[in-house]
C-alpha cells in the first residue's frame, strides 16, 4: 500500500495537506454559519474566537511555507492541527470550560505536543547540528522556554479578548494555571520522547 505522504500533486503539495485544507475550509464555513444563523445556541461560539483561530491557522500555513522552502516537511502537522481544532469545537459545543474541564485540558496538552514539535524542528534547522548532537538537553531547554512563552502569550490573548470583547475564554479559579501546566506537560512529553529517540539514534 502506498504511503499517503508520498502522494503529491505536480507542484509537490502532499495530498494530506490538500485534504486537511479542505477540512479546515469546511470547518470555518460551518463555524461562521453556526454563528450567523445561531444553529448551536447552547454552544460558546463567538465571532472573536473564529477570527482568532483563523489567524492561528494562517500562521500555521505561513510556518509550513517557510519550512518547506528550507526543505523541512511539516505535512503531518496539518491533520494533527485539525484534530486539535475539532477538539476545541467539541469543547465549545459542550461548554467544557464550565461542564467538562478535562476536555479543555486535553486541548492544551495536545496543542503543545504540536507546538513543541514545530519549535523543535525550527531550532534543529537554525542551530548548528553540533549543538543537537552534543547538547540535546540544551536544545530541549530552548524549546521548552519558547513554548512556555507561547503558552503565556495565548493566555494573555484570551484575557485581552475577555476584557475588550466581553468574551469568557478565561475560566474561573485555577483555569489559567492548569492550562499552563498542561501546555508544559504536552511539550514535556514530546521532548521526552524525542530525547529518548535521539539517544537511541546516536547509539546506533
Amino acid at each position: 500500500m502506498r504511503d499517503p505522504a508520498e502522494i503529491r500533486t505536480e507542484k509537490g503539495t502532499s495530498i494530506i495537506v490538500i485534504i486537511s485544507r479542505s477540512f479546515f475550509i469546511a470547518y470555518f464555513i460551518f463555524f461562521a454559519f453556526a454563528l450567523f444563523y445561531n444553529l448551536l445556541p447552547k454552544a460558546e461560539l463567538e465571532y472573536s474566537w473564529l477570527i482568532y483561530i483563523i489567524i492561528l491557522y494562517a500562521c500555521g500555513e505561513r510556518f509550513y511555507t517557510v519550512f518547506m522552502k528550507r526543505g523541512i516537511d511539516l505535512t503531518f502537522s496539518f491533520p494533527l492541527l485539525f484534530a486539535i481544532y475539532m477538539l476545541n469545537f467539541v469543547s465549545l459545543l459542550l461548554r467544557a470550560q464550565e461542564t467538562v474541564p478535562l476536555i479543555n485540558r486535553a486541548e492544551h496538552f495536545t496543542s503543545f505536543i504540536l507546538v513543541g514539535y514545530v519549535t523543535w524542528v525550527f531550532f534543529l534547522q537554525y542551530l548548528p547540528q553540533k549543538v543537537w548532537r552534543e547538547h540535546p538537553y540544551y536544545t530541549a531547554l530552548i524549546v521548552l522556554s519558547v513554548t512556555s512563552l507561547i503558552g503565556v502569550g495565548n493566555e494573555i490573548m484570551e484575557l485581552m479578548m475577555d476584557t475588550l470583547l466581553k468574551t469568557q475564554f478565561v475560566g474561573e479559579h485555577f483555569d489559567t494555571s492548569l492550562d499552563l501546566l498542561m501546555n508544559t506537560l504536552g511539550t514535556g512529553l514530546f521532548l521526552a520522547v524525542r530525547l529518548i529517540l535521539g539517544t537511541t539514534e546516536n547509539k546506533k
